[in-house]
């Protein structure tokens, strides 16, 4: 896995910096492939000729002129360029504008955005990275503006990232797992400072508090179909502790796990 900074693979051709705001533009050779890689700070792609191929997030994403792709920081992906291979724009906000509320939901999660104006947008951009008087910096920041605010614009939350379903599923298999936020952060292919956020948003709970409550949906069939001790039924579910595992049972289910137990096989 390689880590880069405001770096990108590639021949770069041009590169403007203002306030903070990094802009870049870069080609890539044909049938060119790029190995799984993240960016240490959130970042804005604009494809600006050719094609290629983005593996990200379990998905493939067929990137063509005019597709803005948003990565968060830390977001894990490869590329495969076609033979004509391609030119992208790279926009690192820098952290007082990516902190900024619009940017910031539109860089929380991976997503392939085709914005309505992006080729006058893209136009102007490339024309005013490759000039040299001392009014480009100011109109290339204008129109960068212009794309982020578009881009802001048109994006449309989505509560459920593509990756939940993996996570969950990993969760699911094996409640008893000891899971770290960076093992599924590798699973995901996003970083885990972004996971745990995302998934707190999506979910209503943290990663812990969600494998808990797996665990204690486990307990609850054991207490209801068995006469295994507590103690044993707690230390299967994974707590070494039964008053905390009583605890988080209560908080879970509103009963003690021995109330649980007589309610469940009185009524059955």
């Amino acid at each position: 896995m390689q880590h880069l900074g405001r770096a990108n693979f590639g021949s770069p051709q041009h590169r403007q910096s203002f306030g903070g705001m990094l802009v870049t533009a870069t080609t890539y050779a044909g049938e060119g492939v790029l190995p799984l890689h993240e960016h240490d700070e959130a970042y804005l792609c604009l494809v600006a000729d050719g094609a290629y191929t983005q593996q990200a997030s379990g998905a493939d994403t067929d990137c063509a002129p005019g597709l803005l792709l948003a990565h968060p920081r830390g977001h894990r992906h490869a590329n495969r360029f076609s033979p004509r291979g391609a030119r992208c724009l790279s926009i690192f906000p820098g952290q007082e504008l990516a902190d900024s509320g619009g940017l910031l939901r539109l860089l929380g999660d991976y997503r392939a955005l085709r914005l309505p104006d992006a080729a006058r947008l893209l136009a102007r951009i490339e024309r005013e990275l490759a000039a040299d008087d001392d009014a480009a910096p100011l109109a290339l920041q204008s129109a960068v503006f212009e794309l982020v605010a578009l881009a802001c614009r048109n994006e449309r939350e989505d509560k459920r990232p593509a990756w939940l379903a993996k996570v969950l599923q990993r969760l699911h298999d094996d409640p008893l797992a000891e899971l770290s936020l960076p093992e599924l952060g590798r699973l995901a292919g996003v970083h885990p400072a972004h996971l745990a956020r995302r998934f707190q948003q999506a979910q209503g709970m943290s990663v812990g508090d969600y494998r808990r409550t797996l665990r204690i949906r486990q307990a609850c069939r054991e207490l209801a179909d068995g006469e295994r001790p507590i103690a044993e039924v707690a230390a299967g579910a994974g707590f070494a502790d039964q008053s905390h595992f009583a605890r988080v049972f209560k908080r879970v289910t509103g009963q003690t796990p021995r109330d649980y137990r007589h309610k469940t096989q009185h009524a059955s």
